[in-house]
This record gives structure tokens, C-alpha cells and sequence, in this order.
């Protein structure tokens, strides 16, 4: 959702106008005097407000100075993984002004889209984009991949900017083998793609993590989070897997309120997906599994069908079944296109 503030009688037409006009949900708010229908009013200070905006919104549209923007964000200012985008518009919408989170909250692509949509000129001052070069948080955003470190990302986003040369080791095929700018010399760094850990590189990098790794999990009624999690970890960890690369835990769906699966997929911060027996059943015979099993949920083998359906039937088994005191465990690695 976006805010938009305003502060004058010209800034509020610009940002009725704006708010029909923008794709996304728009609140607008301006000052307590205006008392304009559609806006809300701006409570106390503007400094202090920002602190609430900052809270509730992706996004935030100012129309007013330049100066008076920067001075009310500045205390609430973390860092460009969870600012919101801040986009700063004069009141006679002339320019339009990324000022915050250009590359990951996206306030550059939303100062393009005011621009256009007001017919204003787009002020966009983040190196890689004036250079046009690729910048490591804008591709990893394109790709929906983690950043394993945001410290590593501007060594080498600083290094494609600088006409150093960064070479791509990309263990998935998630980019085009020339994204990267040709640069003469020496290897100074490398963009790494791959959802596993452990690199021990000669040069500085950074580790782009896909979240391509879906698991499969059968377990006996009222397993323990505790015994489930490590029997999990285990055996990522036997795989140097990154835990942030799990995308999904799978199951049947009688499994839907085990307390130990539901855990493990807060543990690892990914989604759950259960499947109902026909579903499995349709695969089933894909996989070994055991006559028990069947006959007691009507598939074979939880965990590897489900992983399998969860993973849309495209990738690898990494482990097609562990088995470890009535638990069972498959990991499949998808394709990613």
C-alpha cells in the first residue's frame, strides 16, 4: 500500500490526482486545516508521523521540499532491506524523485511510473542505474533470490560499477551468461548463485540464494517439534543446503495440524502444503513405499509424493526418502526457469 502526503492546496489537487491514477492502493493525507474529503489528516508533527508511515506503508509519496522530507525520515531511517520506498515529488509535479530504497523497495520503478503517469521528469541518482549496469540487490530482486550479505552486495555491485571484473558462477542457470558487463583483467570478484554454503573463494563474493529446495515430511502422530527439526537440519546440513533455500515443507493433509511439521516450517520461515490422498495417489506409484503406510493413509510414501507434487513435478530428488524413528524425509530440488 502507498501513502501519499501532502502539505499545500497545490500538492493536495497533485495528489487526488495521482491517487486515481496509480495502479496501486493509494491513501492520501494532508494537513488537519485542508479538511479535505479523501484525505486523512496528518497527526502532530510531520517528523513524528513519518514514524507511523514508515510502519505501515511500502511505499510513500511526498509532495513538498526536498529538505522537509529528508529532515522527518531521518530518524526512522534502518536500512534498505525494510525501508519503505520514498519518492519525493515537487507540488507543481515537475520532477519526480527517488530519494529511498531505489533498488529493493522499489522506489525507482514507482518514480518511473509517477513520472509517466504526470507527465514529470524521473530523477534517479543510484549509480548502476545512470551507468546502466546491473546492480546485485536490483538482480536479485528480478529473480526473487535471497541475499546471503548486503555488505557483500555493494563490494560487488561497486566493483561492476568501477569496471572491475565480476565473473558469474551461476549453479542453477537463473541468469543469461552475459548479464554481467565483459570486462577486461583480472577476476576481482564473483556473483554466486547457489542455495548452498560453504563457498571458500580467492576473491570477494556474494551469494545469491534461490528458494528452490521443497521437503516432504511423514511422521508419526504427535512427533516432537524438537526431534522433527533436527531430523530436518540433519540432513540440509549433510547436503551443505542453506536453510533459507527451503521454500516449502510438504505432507499429507491428515498432517495439516501436526504441531511438529507446522513448527518446522516457522523454524525455517518457508510455507506449508498438504495434499489430500487422491492427490498423492496420483504419483504414488512413481516411488517405493511401504505396504503399512498404505494401508493406513492410502499412499505408499508421504513424504516423496508430496515433495514431488510440491516441487511441480520438476527437479530432483537430493534425498528421495531418510527414515529416522517414524519419520520420514524427502528433499527435492526444483527447476528454476
Amino acid at each position: 500500500m502507498i501513502a501519499i502526503i501532502s502539505v499545500s492546496k497545490q500538492g493536495n489537487a497533485l495528489a487526488s490526482l495521482l491517487s486515481e491514477k496509480i495502479n496501486e492502493e493509494a491513501i492520501c493525507y494532508t494537513l488537519a486545516k485542508y479538511d479535505l474529503e479523501g484525505f486523512q489528516p496528518i497527526k502532530g508533527r510531520i517528523r513524528h508521523f513519518c514514524k507511523f508511515l514508515f510502519q505501515e506503508y511500502e511505499a510513500l509519496i511526498f509532495i513538498m521540499a526536498t529538505g522537509i522530507v529528508v529532515r522527518s525520515i531521518a530518524p526512522w531511517i534502518k536500512d534498505k532491506t525494510s525501508d519503505p520506498a520514498v519518492v519525493v515529488i515537487d507540488d507543481k509535479g515537475q520532477h519526480v524523485i527517488s530519494l529511498l530504497s531505489g533498488h529493493i523497495g522499489g522506489a525507482n520503478n514507482l518514480t518511473e511510473e509517477v513520472a509517466m503517469l504526470i507527465n514529470a521528469q524521473p530523477v534517479i541518482t543510484t549509480s548502476s542505474d545512470v551507468n546502466n549496469l546491473p546492480a546485485v540487490d536490483t538482480l536479485a530482486q528480478e529473480k526473487d533470490l535471497i541475499i546471503d550479505s548486503m555488505n557483500d552486495a555493494k563490494i560487488i555491485t561497486s566493483m561492476i560499477i568501477n569496471n572491475q571484473k565480476v565473473e558469474l558462477v551461476d549453479e542453477h542457470g537463473v541468469f543469461e551468461k552475459d548479464i554481467l558487463p565483459d570486462t577486461d583483467g583480472e577476476i576481482c570478484g564473483r556473483l554466486i548463485v547457489s542455495n548452498k554454503f560453504g563457498f571458500d573463494e580467492p576473491v570477494p563474493f556474494v551469494r545469491l540464494i534461490p528458494e528452490n529446495i521443497v521437503l516432504g515430511v511423514g511422521c508419526k502422530k504427535n512427533t516432537g517439534s524438537h526431534q522433527l527439526w533436527e531430523f530436518i537440519k540433519e540432513n540440509l546440513y549433510a547436503l551443505n543446503l542453506d536453510l533459507r533455500s527451503v521454500k516449502t515443507i510438504a505432507s499429507i493433509d491428515i498432517k495439516a495440524e501436526e504441531k511438529a511439521i507446522i513448527d518446522a516450517a516457522e523454524y525455517l520461515q518457508c510455507t506449508n502444503c498438504f495434499y489430500n490422498q487422491k492427490q498423492l495417489q496420483e504419483v504414488d506409484h512413481l516411488f517405493e513405499g511401504s505396504d503399512f503406510v498404505k494401508s493406513t493413509v492410502g499412499v505408499a510414501s508421504v513424504s516423496t509424493t508430496s515433495a514431488y507434487l510440491a516441487g511441480n513435478e520438476k527437479g530432483k530428488f537430493l534425498i528421495r526418502k531418510a527414515k529416522k524413528d517414524g519419520m520420514t524425509l524427502s528433499i527435492f530440488e526444483t527447476t528454476i526457469n
